[in-house]
């Protein structure tokens, strides 16, 4: 019996010491250990169970799990740093890249020194693929020595609101290259709202010196609403420009003022003419289209969707080359957003090219008038948008201001050329040019009452100063082109608004000078006037201006 027990007395610690101990698995544990399936503690270089058990502690490199691993796959984007950075062999490193999703070469060129987004801000895939678009399409613009081809792109993406700025133009490209945007519309309202946040937070912080900046943005969310064709939304934020041009300058006494800031006031304004000459063309084509295509001449009536449907379908198949222009002024809209170099100055404006666009409509309207003895509306819109000179015309404007720019230590190889006879400040020569569109050649329609008064402010600032200057050569016929214009479009921005004091000194002021302008020219008659306005431009057919005559004999032939 007691030898009965002390047998199972024996073999008890025996079976006892075959019971198995089970431990959590450690995953960064040394080989041995997980090998044999024990706890590590995992110290380095040798763990505390491979020197009890006297064996070489080996620590595999680092596997992440699997379940992070699918993780990642899930949210993979090519632009993202991986998380875990472990120095590897070389084979094997070349392996594990492979297994990565590779960044396509259209959008390497963007990030050519390393894997990694280096853009100003974190831009999804469908943003990235968006600027490339435009990167894409501006390959075949057109370059002079200061209008580069997509350098100037390249230089965005150090920007964060140039670039915002610049992606949303690639979609105001893409919508009227393809009809509507398609797949980037997510991608075009994101960045349209994340510019709406900058200017909100912008504005909140009270600095003026942002100002320039705010305008710059809401210039574009202007041109982005235009996109759409919600032109009433573009309209108000053009409004909103106005309105913070007017209220936001600080004043002139302030000491912290310096030549910079004149050239942010000159930008600001610019990028107020550029949106209300963007919005006055886009609301004339549609407005024509809708004529043309039996479908009223109300605007208001048309959502905007389908007016950009309108409007594609209409290029597409009636005006092609007018497209084509389109598309490239529109691929130089992200240079002239974008912030000027440091120490840039903005000089006067080369409008050469300009006025023979507007040279080249007048003659053609002078054709069909010799044709026809008429003046239509849907004459007009043949010529002037079927034909292309609006749309090649407006990047005209663009270049202008672009050859205007200046920056110091820059040397500019310029071409031995004779000096053209239309310099002047880029704001008073394009708001003269629409004037003259509108009011003498009946080709464009007019915009918010608001807006055309500060167009009619900022020409009488820019002939001011033109005629001011000293010891310059003066183009005295064009000085008496804008003078007159200038007259024309107050004498309309006056009507509903006859007590409105700045108009009234528009008004005499543009008087004064048209008289002042006529005695140095030696004319006196409207024949004489004429002759002279045509070495700019001025058609020959007097229906519906007759206005003009009258108004001439007024202010300058009448003693009274």
């Amino acid at each position: 019996m007691s030898s009965s027990s002390e047998k199972e007395n024996s073999t008890t610690p025996e079976t006892d010491s075959r019971v198995r101990q089970f431990h959590t698995r450690s995953r960064t544990g040394c080989s041995n250990c997980r090998t044999r399936r024990k706890r590590c503690d995992e110290q380095r270089p040798q763990c505390h169970n491979c020197v009890k058990g006297q064996r070489t502690c080996v620590y595999a490199p680092l596997k992440i799990p699997l379940r992070e691993r699918r993780a990642q796959q899930k949210e993979a984007r090519p632009w993202d740093q991986t998380p875990w950075e472990i120095e590897q062999p070389a084979k094997t490193r070349e392996v594990a890249c492979l297994k990565k999703t590779n960044v396509p070469p259209r959008l390497s060129r963007l990030n050519h020194d390393t894997g990694f987004n280096k853009v100003a801000v974190a831009m999804p895939l469908k943003s990235h693929e968006l600027f490339q678009y435009l990167f894409e399409s501006s390959r075949t613009l057109k370059t002079t020595q200061k209008v580069p081809g997509t350098e100037y792109l390249a230089r965005m993406i150090d920007n964060p609101c140039a670039l915002r700025s610049a992606i949303l133009m690639a979609g105001m490209h893409f919508s009227f290259q393809f009809g509507d945007l398609a797949i980037f519309e997510s991608t075009f309202l994101y960045h349209k709202i994340e510019v709406m946040r900058v200017i909100n937070r912008w504005i909140a912080s009270r600095d003026y010196k942002l100002e320039g900046a705010i305008i710059r943005e809401m210039a574009t969310l202007a041109f982005t609403e235009a996109c759409h064709g919600e032109l009433v939304a573009a309209e108000t934020h053009i409004s909103g420009i106005l309105a913070l041009i007017e209220t936001a300058r600080p004043d002139k006494s302030d000491s912290t003022r310096s030549d910079c800031c004149f050239t942010d006031r000159e930008l600001a304004n610019r990028y107020f003419v550029m949106s209300y000459v963007y919005i006055t063309g886009l609301k004339s084509l549609l407005s024509g289209i809708c004529r043309t295509g039996g479908h009223g001449s109300s605007l208001d009536a048309v959502p905007g969707r389908n007016l950009l449907k309108l409007s594609h379908t209409w290029h597409m198949s009636e005006a092609m080359e007018n497209l084509g222009l389109k598309l490239q002024a529109i691929r130089l809209f992200p240079f002239f957003f974008s912030p000027l170099p440091q120490g840039a100055r903005l000089n006067n404006a080369d409008g050469q090219v300009i006025i023979n666009s507007i040279r080249d409509f007048t003659a053609e309207q002078d054709r069909m008038f010799k044709n026809t003895g008429t003046e239509t509306a849907d004459g007009k819109f043949e010529g002037f948008w079927r034909k292309g000179p609006a749309s090649r015309v407006l990047g005209e404007y663009v270049t202008a201001h672009i050859e205007s720019i200046s920056v110091p230590g820059k040397k500019e190889e310029t071409p031995d050329m004779t000096p053209s006879l239309f310099v002047g400040p880029w704001c008073g020569l394009t708001i003269a040019s629409i004037f003259y569109m509108q009011d003498v050649l009946g080709a464009l329609e007019y915009v918010d009452k608001r807006i055309h008064k500060y167009a009619v402010t900022l020409l009488q600032h820019d002939v001011a100063k033109v005629l001011s200057m000293k010891d310059t050569q003066k183009n005295e016929a064009f000085i008496l082109w804008q003078t007159l214009v200038g007259l024309i479009g107050s004498l309309r921005a006056l009507k509903g608004n006859e007590q409105d004091r700045g108009l009234l000194s528009a008004r005499q002021f543009f008087a004064d000078a048209l008289k002042q302008q006529a005695t140095a020219l030696g004319i006196m008659t409207w024949s004489q006037a004429k002759g002279t306005l045509r070495r700019v431009a001025w058609p020959m057919g007097t229906t519906g201006r007759e206005f003009i005559e009258e108004l001439w004999e007024k202010t300058v032939t009448s003693r009274g």
